[in-house]
């Protein structure tokens, strides 16, 4: 097979071709290359602007066809031909979105987004907003910029105060259950990234005397709900997941709340609560996303195998997760409830809090989410007691 056919032989290299052709035919693109590693379109505007262009996305959207509304899609996401270029011109335009970790990380990816933890698999980025497209911002850019990156998230921040001033107006004291569904359509007003901003949550709280519950569950707009009770909030954990399903860019549903600090958390419920199995259902969906996502870009770049989390469902019902733990070997394993240990035919798995009692599993710094990098099965005498703690 010839330098082309190995280049766009199979079906995702060729729909990455024909993205290639129309970001070429734009009048505002002076170059452009499509790498089919990191599966994105690297382009370069004619005043000197680089940007690209990642069709992860797209190609799950379209379904890897090629259609009128796949190509008005891409001409709405490349850059206009006035797209800013210094630090003065950017910063007014940079704003703080929230998506699942991992997200715009692609295995060989040159420049990766900027991106900070925010709660328990997601993560905050930052975008330039422009007229008709958004722009991920990534470390090349701050190397251009000369800035840090605490000073982007910092001034994206600083562009939504006026926003979460003007919505916290929204909320006053009032009895029973009330619902505030935050919409942003078109996503030009970046209401679902209030959570972010320090204090917004811990404000509506102040202001109501209530304890805000929020729900996430599109990259676009969020609810918030104040004076939920117990039964309630089963409902409302339905019409989270309905949302989420239904979302063209999903994020969680999982909900929310905030601590004594004001800070955001995910909400806490024990397994005597009616919402407990629905909120655990949606915790577990999000993490088993979250691995899934980075074990497919881990891999080939690591050394030593990448573990998967796996949902599994126990004869009474309950929901869990579970990993495994092969002997002989050097993994690295997400963070589950279970690890199954496998040696051969013997294979017994023990909840994760009994195996830290007895084994050092030290997090593996540089991974979100967090990895725990083992090698072989523990001495004999640990795998005893392990397997007599078994489930």
């Amino acid at each position: 097979m010839g330098f082309l056919g190995e280049m766009f032989g199979s079906g995702r290299n060729r729909f990455g071709a024909k993205i290639l052709d129309r970001v070429l035919g734009n009048a505002a693109v002076a170059s452009a290359r499509f790498d089919p590693e990191a599966y994105e379109i690297v382009y370069r505007l004619a005043n000197g602007y680089a940007a690209k262009l990642n069709l992860d996305t797209l190609y799950r959207r379209f379904g890897g066809k090629i259609s009128a509304e796949l190509l008005l899609s891409v001409d709405s996401l490349i850059l206009p031909p006035d797209a800013p270029r210094g630090w003065d011109a950017v910063a007014p335009k940079l704003r703080p979105v929230l998506r699942r970790t991992g997200y715009g990380a692609v295995r060989g990816a040159r420049d990766p987004v900027l991106a900070r933890p925010a709660l328990p698999f997601l993560s905050e980025l930052v975008v330039i907003d422009l007229p008709t497209a958004v722009q991920f911002v990534t470390g090349q850019d701050l190397s251009c910029w000369g800035v840090e990156a605490d000073e982007v998230f910092s001034v994206a921040h600083a562009n939504l105060t006026e926003l979460a001033m003007n919505t916290l107006d929204a909320f006053e004291p009032a009895p029973g259950m009330r619902v505030f569904e935050f919409a942003d359509d078109d996503g030009s007003s970046y209401v679902g990234s209030l959570p972010l901003m320090a204090g917004w949550l811990a404000g509506i709280r102040t202001r109501t005397g209530t304890r805000p519950l929020l729900y996430l569950p599109a990259h676009l707009g969020m609810f918030v709900v104040l004076g939920a009770t117990p039964e309630t909030l089963v409902r409302l954990q339905e019409l989270a997941e309905e949302r989420h399903a239904a979302a063209q860019r999903p994020l969680s549903a999982v909900p929310y709340t905030i601590d004594d600090d004001g800070d955001p958390i995910p909400l806490p419920v024990g397994p005597d609560h009616p919402a407990y199995r629905a909120i655990r259902h949606a915790e577990i969906g999000l993490a088993v996303s979250a691995y899934r996502a980075q074990a497919e870009q881990l891999r080939g770049e690591k050394g030593g195998a990448v573990m998967e989390l796996v949902h599994v469902r126990d004869p009474d019902g309950t929901e869990t997760t579970v990993t495994s733990w092969p002997d002989r070997a050097t993994v690295l394993l997400p963070k589950a409830d279970h690890l199954c240990f496998v040696a051969g035919a013997d294979v017994f798995r023990v909840a994760w809090a009994e195996v830290a009692r007895l084994v050092a599993l030290e997090r593996t710094p540089g991974y979100d989410p967090p990895r725990y990098r083992v090698h072989a099965h523990p001495p004999a005498e640990i795998m005893n007691r392990l397997r007599a703690l078994s489930s």
